[in-house]
Parts: C-alpha cells; sequence; structure tokens
C-alpha cells in the first residue's frame, strides 16, 4: 500500500482531513496529515506576515508516496510532491496554479478577504465566515465539527498577496472534483490532459462527511 500525505488548507486545520485519513488507514495504507498552521506565521517576524510560508510548509512534510492538498493547499501541490518524493499528485477540490514560476492567488479569493480583515491584518476564522449555525450544517457530526472549531485560526492577510514558487509537476497529477466552486480548477486540470475524477455535484466538505466516497475518488 502506498503512504499518503494530506496537506490542510491554509484556512483550516488537519483535523478536517481526519475523517478521510482514517478513511485510508481502513483500508490498509499508511497515512501523515501534519499540523502546518503555525507555519504560516513568519518566524522572524513579530508582525502578521506569510512571507515564504510555502517552503516553510515544504520542508516540514514528511516523505509519501502520494501526495494529496485540499481547497487553498493546491497551490503548494507541485512544492510538496518534489519535497515529499510524491510519485503521484492530488488536488482534492483544490486550488490548480498556473504551469511552472511564480503563481498568484486567484482574484476572487483576494476579494473575498478584503473585508473580513481586521484592524491587527488577520482575516477572520474561516469557521465564522458563514454565520452562527453554517458548521453545524456542513459539518453535521458534532465529533468531526468540535475538532475542526477547536482548530479554528485567523491568518495574516497578507497570505493572499504573497507570490508562491510553483516547480514543474513531475509526479502523476490528478484532480478530484467535489464541489461546484471548483469547476474552473477541475476543467484546467482536463485541459493539461489530466484524470479527473468526480463531477462537481457535492459539497466541499465531503472530505469530512462522506470520507469513503472521496477515498474511492482519489484513485
Amino acid at each position: 500500500m502506498p503512504t499518503w500525505l494530506l496537506v490542510h488548507p491554509p484556512l483550516l486545520g488537519p483535523a478536517v482531513l481526519g475523517p478521510l485519513a482514517d478513511e485510508l488507514r481502513a483500508r490498509g495504507a499508511t497515512v501523515a496529515v501534519p499540523d502546518l498552521r503555525g507555519l504560516v506565521q513568519d518566524p522572524a517576524s513579530s508582525a502578521p506576515s506569510a512571507a515564504g510560508w510555502d517552503r516553510r510548509w515544504a520542508a516540514a512534510l514528511p516523505p509519501a508516496d502520494v501526495a494529496v492538498a485540499f481547497s487553498g493547499a493546491g497551490i503548494v501541490l507541485p512544492a510538496v510532491a518534489v519535497a515529499a518524493g510524491a510519485g503521484r499528485a492530488v488536488w482534492l477540490d483544490a486550488v490548480l496554479q498556473p504551469g511552472p514560476g511564480t503563481a498568484g492567488w486567484p482574484a476572487d479569493v483576494r476579494e473575498r478577504i478584503g473585508p473580513l480583515t481586521g484592524d491587527d491584518g488577520r482575516v477572520a476564522d474561516w469557521t465564522t465566515w458563514w454565520g452562527p449555525d453554517a458548521m453545524g450544517e456542513l459539518l453535521p457530526d458534532a465529533g468531526v465539527r468540535a475538532a475542526v472549531l477547536a482548530e479554528g485560526h485567523r491568518l495574516p492577510a497578507d497570505l493572499w498577496s504573497t507570490p508562491v514558487e510553483v516547480p514543474p509537476v513531475t509526479a502523476a497529477a490528478r484532480y478530484v472534483h467535489l464541489s461546484a466552486s471548483y469547476d474552473g480548477d477541475a476543467a484546467a486540470a482536463r485541459d493539461r490532459d489530466w484524470p479527473v475524477a468526480g463531477d462537481g455535484r457535492g459539497d466541499h466538505l465531503d472530505v469530512a462527511t462522506a470520507p469513503a466516497r472521496v477515498a474511492d475518488l482519489l484513485g
């Protein structure tokens, strides 16, 4: 069985990928889901900063056969796959960056975080973005919901204006399309002749609420 590395998005912690990791382990796989939240803060500065965050993430990762990036973590997956020595890279309902070079965050993401940024330069915790009752609907399992909420954190807003260095994708690439929010990224993957699993008719948080289905799509 291959070893798997699951990379959580900057806005959430590893708990959102916990159910998927458990499902893969139940199928006999070895799975790592490192907590990378602390690496967004620049250790050389007391001010909120995301400078060099992608390099710190890559340096902290264990080796794996398959690297999977969920949601916003997709932008660093080429670097993650290289750092982990992965032979396969899977974008799981994730941001798909342009080709090799320097990538920026999508404009719609940058526009969204503007009104959510406080005077301290940090963005509101993602679990609060959708209203007081939304998380109960998005994550109906009380245990999973509590774990995700416990990892809530506020990121420096300059994360979304920090360029990300993108090495060439040398691993075998695959895209898993869960939700309509990532229709454009899935289409871009098809344009690159990558295999795309899923039809985008589910929910982004199916990683936590339907892990068996998502594990099947990972291939």
